[in-house]
């Protein structure tokens, strides 16, 4: 779990929601706020993630990402929740340098799709994260935000 304490803290990120199949309406700018905690004697990462409501981002996502290791597995497990009614789990091999990605699948509008979050770690203080769909066999951007603490 000591991997993930770079998560720990609140971190104010702008971006933007990129055009694709979730998002037809095209480019729209996004503010989050990120704050990340550790809880349940440090066995879990808790992450809330809130956008800001704006003329531009009219329903803002709010959502719960819950980290953890799986000692069995030897991967990290995350489970995402939202004001959408979403859920669905994750999993990440870790880090490797300065990246860490969490894949997995989920329903989106009754279809079955499959989500990939990537962090990149610029500094102790800044990090990028992006949201990737896969369509077909390609991934699709879908959220881009360079985020501070």
């Amino acid at each position: 779990m000591s991997q993930l304490k770079f998560f720990v803290g609140t971190f104010k990120c702008n971006g933007h929601a990129l055009p694709s199949t979730v998002n037809p309406s095209g480019r729209r700018p996004i503010e989050r706020t990120i704050t990340g905690k550790m809880d349940l004697d440090n066995f879990f990462l808790f992450m809330r993630m809130d956008d800001e409501k704006t003329n531009e981002n009219p329903k803002p996502i709010r959502g719960n990402w819950q980290l953890t290791y799986d000692g069995n597995k030897e991967n990290f497990i995350a489970i995402w929740t939202d004001n959408l009614g979403r859920w669905f789990p994750q999993t990440s091999i870790g880090w490797e340098k300065d990246v860490i990605a969490f894949t997995g699948a989920f329903m989106l509008n009754d279809k079955k799709g499959v989500v990939r979050d990537t962090i990149t770690k610029k500094s102790e203080r800044e990090m990028v994260f992006t949201v990737d769909l896969q369509s077909g066999s390609s991934w699709v951007p879908f959220l881009e935000l360079d985020c501070r603490k």
